[in-house]
């Protein structure tokens, strides 16, 4: 491993400066934002790849990609550069950062409250090494022990990664450890570093596989120190400025895309198995299973069917049908939209070698090819086959008229962009590229994110009018932009349970936050009936909420479902769960909102919205839904009582299912029996929350109970609440309601105030709101509306 030692002749540019490095290579610093700061180390010939898909300001990048250079959306701040003893100090906006040579290393500060403070600095010994001839970069840093680290996408473990090494590459990890395993399914380069106080994001703009080490590695001649390994020769690095989690989690949010705000029944509780559409009698066993979910009162909102009804046998042919075991489509489509169903149909990217349309992609160059131009050939889950190439403008046209004729016509809602990996194993695999040909090895997320593309432009063009709903289980950072996503095939057990939590709010914090995990396990035993009841209520407040299952060895055929009345002997408890989960939906779908228009994740860990507190950073199984709903749900077998800790700031937290009253910054135990998760309200919220809880469409209840979470004498507090016809795109033009409520009580009464915010939608009176609160519904209430 080479160190790069050398830095010479640092010179202004109009953004920031360049440097020469030795053996050709240099040094870019270019300020993009008051709190962007990109940093390049490139070869002679420049990066590998001159496009970016991740970086999107704009919200989007074309097809082609973004040039990496491309100011558009940002706004440079001024800068400027002094020299002292042997280095070179570049200020911009928040950052100042300075450069010595010799070995070539930088230091990064960032201000806060008018004051620069530190915040990383590259090793003493070398910031920058090439490894493998140049083949592979290095960055090093020095890690002091008390920093602490979050992101990387859906990664195992606690949330503060200190410690750990991870492989960011994706991988179709079929039953991983939620707690060890490594690596998963997204690639997501990014982290947030806590270091003295202060917060910063980095993100490495590359596709290529890497190695994040952050406390694994240790030698005696370098210090302490964490490392970055990027698979490919050069890096470009973007700094994100704090001070704070929530400040970097927006940003970074922003720079790789606003989150697409879904139809709002896709926020409602949905069932899939593979063992539904691969039974042989699928279509009646589809159409019984919807019929039951209206018999048994269960509060569903759609349908996804697995890949089956595109197989033969153990082979999976996408946008074919299979007319033995689903005779009349059309009939299955009008059955479902009887009983209120939307639909979602499982896709593949892969063309098994004898898919009857194989030999005419093929013909179009649409596949990823090797060396020679031929397809590669991989093995795939049910056999061998070809990874389609989704850099050729070929095969995209080609995706989307598929999807169309054989997937939209007939009459699915949506795709769900599966098994997306692109595990390309031939290592002279190459991608179109949109005529400028790359190594595919080194680009494998690209695919599932234009995949997902596709699927997404493919459904918006068939029903312009409707706001377009699609799944995603790989892709990069991004992917945001078009899906939303899960944690991919866990397995059923208390251990996954418990740290699925985790691989959700790491998500969040990497800028996706509308996930979900398969309710019941998807591989691995038969849930059992606490576990299947816990494992619902995990999942009532989270953005995605899908029962998901895939298990041969329980039971033949369609037996083998996990359902939401496997066990009869919990489906009270499980209704009452999903009943939580539609009493809560006006507000997950308002924190959508957010998302969509701020980057503000729905959910998140508990140091997000309480920093100052160090009791928010132990590990705990607990979540904050917004900034006023702490969530706590089971996770220990047997357990029918929860201890949680609860954070200081607020006035006090209001146990939502007993209304009694918790003092902040406290550890609590509370009664948890089944179907009734513990929930906290911090004092002083007003919830916007559904006035009923129908089984048939839950997703449309009217949010018109007013959750007024007073406690103690006196105090004030503040809440919003969003709404729109929950399909459309009207409310990007002012079709929506935007409301906030202000609350005030003493001991003489309490007034709450309603004003519009923004929209035109019409304006609720006084009257249409159900008041709530701890004691039941409030007494003395005046309520004030001001449109």
């Amino acid at each position: 491993m080479h160190i790069l030692t050398d830095v010479s002749a640092p010179a202004p540019h109009p953004q920031g400066l360049d440097a020469t490095l030795e053996g050709g290579w240099r040094l870019r610093i270019r300020a993009m934002d008051e709190t962007l700061l990109r940093i390049v180390v490139e070869p002679a010939e420049g990066l590998p790849l001159d496009r970016s898909w991740m970086i999107a300001p704009q919200g989007d990048v074309s097809w082609e990609g973004r040039h990496r250079d491309d100011l558009a959306g940002f706004a440079p701040p001024a800068t400027a550069i002094a020299t002292q003893d042997a280095a070179t100090i570049l200020t911009a906006g928040a950052f100042r950062v300075t450069l010595r040579p010799a070995p070539f290393r930088l230091a990064v500060e960032q201000k806060v409250g008018g004051e620069w403070r530190p915040w990383i600095e590259d090793r003493a010994t070398g910031g920058f090494a090439l490894a493998e001839r140049g083949q592979r970069i290095r960055h090093f840093h020095q890690r002091p022990e008390s920093d602490r680290h979050f992101g990387l996408g859906d990664k195992s473990g606690p949330l503060d990664r200190t410690g750990r090494r991870f492989r960011v590459l994706q991988l179709d990890a079929l039953g991983y450890d939620a707690e060890i395993g490594d690596p998963m399914y997204k690639h997501v380069p990014y982290l947030a570093v806590q270091s003295g106080g202060v917060t910063g994001g980095l993100f490495y703009d590359s596709l290529a596989p890497m190695t994040f080490d952050l406390g694994c590695e240790r030698s005696n001649y370098h210090g302490i120190y964490r490392y970055v390994e990027i698979e490919e020769r050069g890096l470009d690095l973007w700094l994100i400025a704090g001070p704070d989690l929530a400040a970097v989690t927006q940003r970074f949010t922003r720079l790789t895309g606003l989150p697409a705000l879904q139809p709002r029944w896709s926020f409602g509780f949905a069932f899939t198995t593979m063992h539904h559409a691969d039974d042989p009698e699928a279509q009646a066993v589809i159409e019984a299973f919807a019929a039951r979910c209206r018999a048994e009162k269960i509060p569903i909102s759609a349908i996804h069917l697995g890949s089956g009804y595109s197989s033969r046998g153990q082979r999976r042919y996408v946008f074919t049908w299979n007319r033995a075991k689903f005779p009349d489509p059309q009939a299955l489509f009008a059955k479902l939209g009887e009983l209120g169903f939307p639909s979602v149909a499982n896709l593949k990217p892969v063309l098994i070698d004898d898919h009857p349309d194989y030999a005419e992609v093929r013909a179009a160059g649409g596949f990823v090819k090797d060396g020679a131009g031929a397809p590669v050939v991989e093995q795939f889950w049910d056999g061998m086959g070809s990874y389609l190439d989704f850099t050729n403008p070929e095969t995209v046209r080609w995706w989307q008229a598929r999807f169309r004729k054989q997937v939209l016509d007939p009459g699915f809602d949506a795709g769900w962009n599966d098994n997306n990996e692109y595990e390309i194993g031939r290592e002279d695999a190459m991608a179109t590229g949109f005529g400028r040909p790359f190594p595919a090895p080194a680009a494998r997320p690209l695919h599932a994110l234009l995949m997902t593309r596709a699927t997404y432009e493919a459904t918006r063009a068939h029903r312009p009018d409707r706001r377009p709903f699609t799944i995603t289980r790989a892709g990069p950072a991004g992917l945001q932009r078009y899906a939303e996503t899960w944690s991919g095939d866990n397995s059923t057990s208390w251990h996954t349970l418990k740290w699925n939590l985790r691989n959700g709010l790491s998500l969040a914090l990497s800028g996706q936050s509308k996930v979900g995990h398969d309710i019941g396990g998807f591989t691995g035993p038969r849930p059992s009936p606490e576990y299947l009841c816990r494992s619902v209520e995990m999942m009532a407040l989270h953005p995605r909420a899908v029962m998901n299952s895939w298990k041969p060895d329980v039971a033949h055929g369609a037996a083998a479902a996990t359902t939401p009345w496997l066990h009869p002997e919990v489906l009270p408890e499980i209704r009452a769960a999903l009943d939580l989960r539609t009493t809560f939906l006006p507000l997950i779908y308002s924190l959508a909102h957010a998302a969509s228009a701020e980057g503000v994740p729905i959910i998140r860990p508990l140091f997000y919205d309480f920093p100052d507190d160090p009791g928010a950073y132990a590990d705990q199984d607990a979540m904050m839904l917004g900034p006023d709903v702490l969530f706590s749900p089971v996770v220990t077998e047997g357990a029918r009582e929860k201890t949680q800790y609860l954070p200081a700031g607020p006035a006090g937290w209001i146990e939502f299912a007993t209304g009694l009253h918790h003092p902040a910054g406290t550890l609590v135990t509370v009664a948890a029996p089944l179907g009734r998760p513990p929930v906290f309200i911090r004092a002083g919220a007003v919830l916007a929350l559904a006035a009923a809880t129908p089984d048939v469409k839950p997703h449309d209840a009217p949010a018109r109970r007013l959750y007024l979470a007073m406690a103690g004498a006196s105090g004030t507090g503040t809440g919003r609440h969003v709404e729109d016809d929950g399909v459309s795109f009207a409310y990007r033009d002012g079709g929506l309601l935007d409301l906030g409520f202000a609350l005030a009580w003493s001991p003489s009464g309490a007034d709450l105030r309603i004003t519009r915010r923004a929209g035109r939608l019409a304006m609720p009176a006084a009257s249409d709101w159900r008041l709530d609160g701890p004691q039941g519904a409030p007494h003395g209430v005046r309520i004030a509306v001001e449109d």
